[in-house]
């Protein structure tokens, strides 16, 4: 374990802090007593200021921040760059005649981390914080800072949180990238503050996503301790079960195994001898680890105190164990340093859950399988180096960093990663596959830099609050099949890469489609639309290969922003651009998330729209289905296309009924339907207990073109032709009004209770079976009066009591003598 340093010239305090003792696994300088730095400080490591310690900063002092990124893994620290974290207290006591100035050795911006106040409080006054990545960024702490300036910095403030408050007097936030960005609730006060002359943008303060990770079921608390470990070697096979308190490190030489057997509950004393804030007491596994749980009865790993926290014990380490697969199946593990640590061993973990731990899982040189784990509300949730590494179907939710992978050969398949509060995934140097994930909602989505071979394929890289895809230096990577859409700010930010993009929907994001400083790679046959400022904004002087991409429906000269607009900037040369949108295949086989679908989409295998998450389809799209594929909705289906620009539903190949399933929404209240054609499905619309609204469409040549129960349903301006059945009511509550209902075999089918249905203002009519038929099961009147039924008798186009006694009347009289004007909305003629 190396020892981290702080060289500081000019006080004897600071050079006896060279000398601390560090807590197991840190690397970096932590202060365990109240320190106080004056004159001259130059910072060459990682500094930490833990809970209950304070730093105090005297007038004058100067702090040079040592340019170093590392492949530091100490979950106490957040960023790769050096950088001073504040868990304690941070007092600067800055004048105007003697300020104090942090700045980076380099002198350039992003150098260095900056001050990251990650739950702890600072007071800093008459400073200058300059040449970070983030001057000062606050994250569930307290921040006062007054007759200060952040400047040439990339970001001055960053605030994160809804326990966040920052609050501003007399300083500057100016020269930098960007000025003060606000995300999470976090609440930002200004005063008299100036916020202005950032190069980029001087605030940003977006609606963050907030996302609800699955509720912990509750733990057995009456069972008494049944063994007590203080520091032990287990030799041969120990087997654990019922309630264990570990108080010291438990090990399991080479040769030797532990198995833990369901429902077992592991707990672990706080020792913290060095009062760095971490908790010793762990396992250490040399043999073979063996903890298989199952769904109904976990096993549990968490800190044996009364007020738990996160750092209250070590570790699960695993050292060394590479014979033989170790196995850590339905289990949980909370309130630790790191949840699990493994270095030259082969671990799988399978189905558990790791919550509310510095670091959930860390690793190198290993062979790991994770599938179906959820990794939420850690600091970081997995960490892994230099390793072999299968990632599936977990979910990393609701940490500060989701995944961060080094040099990994890395296969990552249908995670979700979502609202994690800076990077989803984080991946650097090695060689990668990204396929068929969610990563959905985080600061940033997917950032990758120095990866020298990969695939990123099917991806939904979504809703991100900042930027959705980052590649810097990176190259033989493709991109291909993503959605990449409603980021905050841009789409991809590309620098120093090459790579081939294709076949991306890249829409709706709030500035930029791609922001480039420099690409040697092609963008071809991608969907951009919808992108706020810009599809591509360049940055730089080399020009960029872009041919053959829909611009959107837009001129491409203006929504590129390149030479024609700079004569400093190279061009984006867009031969071949394409008048209509290209076939974009769905990736994944729900949306899980708020989504918008552009252009042409195809949807290959059954899809599900899941409960919170709104699907909005633009107007002008055509959605594709595969046969036997449908669109199920439990959250909300909003399809609003325009008079001129119409929504069509649609099969991908056959033309005849029943050529795919359905659009079957459920309790998907506040859907609506517009101005849609739905055409070759089994029933086009099918809707249960959902409050709907369906107005100016086209069902046709459907075997059914809408079926509803409950309600309440509003159908109106409508068309329904050349459909076996019309619309079908099931214990209805609708009205169907103004619309036109022909060439079917049966227009509506009453199935049961067709008291609650208001049919009227409609041209029925022309119906081959009957206009209206009562079904055998229901016994209610329907109220059908002021249609018109074509020419003839009406009561010889309806199928009710009156041919079979003993179901329901339709009260169709009065009724109307000619046809109504109707149908304008849907462009059909009677």
């Amino acid at each position: 374990m190396s020892l981290s340093r702080i060289a500081c010239a000019g006080t004897a305090l600071v050079l006896a802090l060279l000398s601390l003792s560090m807590p197991n696994g840190a690397s970096a300088a932590v202060m365990t007593t109240d320190t106080v730095w004056e004159g001259n400080i130059t910072v060459e490591d990682d500094v930490l200021i833990p809970a209950g310690v304070t730093l105090t900063v005297r007038p004058g002092t100067s702090i040079l921040v040592v340019a170093a990124e590392s492949t530091k893994t100490d979950p106490e620290y957040l960023s790769p760059l050096n950088e001073i974290t504040v868990r304690g207290t941070l007092v600067v006591e800055g004048t105007g005649k003697l300020p104090v100035r942090f700045f980076g050795a380099e002198k350039k911006v992003g150098s260095w981390a900056g001050i990251l106040i990650d739950g702890g409080t600072a007071n800093i006054r008459g400073c200058s914080i300059e040449n970070a990545d983030t001057g000062v960024s606050v994250a569930d702490g307290t921040l006062r800072l007054s007759g200060s300036a952040l400047r040439e910095n990339r970001y001055g403030l960053v605030a994160q949180g809804k326990n966040t408050r920052a609050d501003l007097a007399g300083s500057r936030i100016t020269g930098n990238d960007y000025g003060i960005f606000t995300f999470g609730g976090a609440l930002v006060a200004t005063g008299d503050s100036e916020v202005a002359k950032n190069r980029k943008r001087d605030t940003y303060s977006p609606v963050s996503r907030e996302f609800v990770p699955p509720a912990k079921p509750p733990v057995a608390e009456g069972a008494p301790v049944g063994r007590r470990y203080r520091d032990m070697v287990l030799l041969g096979e120990t087997v654990w079960q019922g309630r264990i308190e570990v108080d010291g490190t438990v090990r399991v030489p080479e040769g030797s195994r532990l198995v833990i057997l369901p429902g077992t509950i592991v707990e672990f004393t706080r020792r913290d001898t060095n009062g760095d804030g971490i908790g010793e007491n762990g396992i250490m596994i040399q043999g073979r680890l063996v903890a298989k749980g199952s769904a109904e009865r976990p096993i549990i790993f968490r800190s044996a105190e009364k007020a738990r926290r996160a750092g209250d014990w070590d570790s699960v380490n695993i050292m060394n164990s590479a014979s033989g697969q170790n196995l850590i199946e339905h289990c949980r593990i909370e309130n630790a340093y790191r949840g699990l640590h493994f270095h030259f061993s082969t671990v799988a973990i399978h189905n558990s859950t790791l919550m509310d731990n510095y670091r959930g899982i860390q690793f190198q040189e290993s062979v790991v399988v994770m599938r179906g784990n959820t990794l939420c509300g850690n600091r970081s949730g997995v960490q892994g180096r230099d390793s072999e590494v299968d990632l599936a179907d977990n979910l990393i939710c609701n940490n500060q960093v989701g995944g961060n992978f080094l040099r990994t050969t890395l296969v990552a398949r249908g995670n979700r990663v979502i609202a994690n509060g800076r990077e989803g995934l984080r991946l650097r140097e090695g060689a990668v596959t990204v396929r068929e994930n969610l990563v959905d909602g985080n600061r940033f989505g997917l950032m990758m830099a120095d990866i020298y071979h990969g695939v990123v394929s099917r991806n939904s890289i979504t809703n991100n609050t900042e930027g959705g895809i980052s590649l810097k230096n990176v190259d033989a990577i493709e991109i291909a099949g993503n959605v990449v859409a409603a980021n905050g700010l841009n789409g991809f930010n590309v620098q120093d890469s090459g790579a081939l993009i294709k076949s991306n929907m890249i829409s709706d994001n709030g500035e930029r489609g791609m922001g480039i400083q420099s690409f040697a790679g092609v963008i071809t046959g991608n969907d951009f639309a919808g992108n706020g400022l810009y599809a591509i904004d360049m940055d730089g002087p080399e020009d960029v290969s872009a041919p053959a991409n829909w611009w959107g429906g837009d001129d491409p000269g203006r929504v590129i922003f390149d030479r024609r607009d700079d004569p400093a900037l190279g061009t984006v040369r867009q031969d071949g651009a394409n008048a209509a949108p290209l076939p974009f295949v769905w990736p994944l086989a729900s949306v899980a998330t708020d989504a918008v679908w552009r252009g042409i989409i195809t949807v290959d295998a059954a899809m599900a729209v899941v409960p919170g998450a709104v699907l909005t389809v633009a107007p002008g799209t055509t959605v594709r289905f595969a046969a036997g594929t449908g669109l199920e909705v439990k959250g909300k289906l909003i399809a609003k296309g325009e008079s001129d620009r119409k929504i069509t539903f649609t099969s991908t190949e056959l033309k005849e009924p029943s050529a795919w399933n359905e659009i079957l929404l459920e309790y998907a209240t506040g859907s609506a339907i517009a101005h849609c054609s739905i055409e070759y499905a089994t029933w086009g619309i099918h809707s249960h207990f959902t409050d709907l609204s369906v107005t100016d469409s086209v069902f046709a040549h459907n075997y059914g073109g809408m079926r509803f129960r409950s309600g309440p349903v509003r159908i109106s301006r409508s068309t329904f032709r050349d459909n076996t059945i019309g619309i079908r009511s099931y214990i209805g509550n609708a009205r169907i009004e103004d619309n036109i209902i022909t060439e079917n075999e049966t227009g509506i089918f009453v199935r049961e209770k067709g008291g609650g249905l208001t049919v009227t203002g409609n041209n029925i009519f022309g119906n081959s079976g009957y206009n209206l038929r009562i079904g055998d099961f229901n016994t209610e009147d329907v109220n059908a009066r002021g249609n018109w039924w074509g020419e003839g008798d009406p009561g010889e186009t309806i199928f009710d009591a009156r041919q079979e006694p003993g179901i329901g009347l339709a009260l169709y009289e009065p009724y109307l003598e000619k046809p109504l004007p109707l149908g304008a909305g849907t462009g059909e003629k009677p």
